[in-house]
């Protein structure tokens, strides 16, 4: 109407709307939102490794405790092995 022609589907285009056809549209996004998962699977598995030694250390030092709790190591080797930890 009066030469607008916003909406018209001619060359698969989505006259001024979008820039391509819906099949573009489509791979584009799939591509954009792959990317963005390989991103947050990338974050994710880093993050676990990084907190998975400070927790091992954790565990690790709470373990020594109890060894020394129990008089199964004395005081100079809990001290060595602590250092040995940190």
């Amino acid at each position: 109407m009066w030469g607008c022609n916003y909406l018209s589907f001619e060359d698969g285009r989505w006259g001024g709307w979008f820039p391509g056809s819906p099949e573009m549209l489509l791979i584009c996004g799939l591509i954009f939102f792959l990317a963005v998962l390989l991103a947050v699977l990338i974050l994710k598995s880093w993050s676990q490794r990084c907190n998975s030694s400070s927790r091992d250390r954790i565990d690790s030092l709470s373990i020594l405790k109890a060894r020394f709790a129990k008089g199964e190591i004395t005081r100079e080797e809990f001290v060595r092995m602590k250092e040995v930890l940190s």
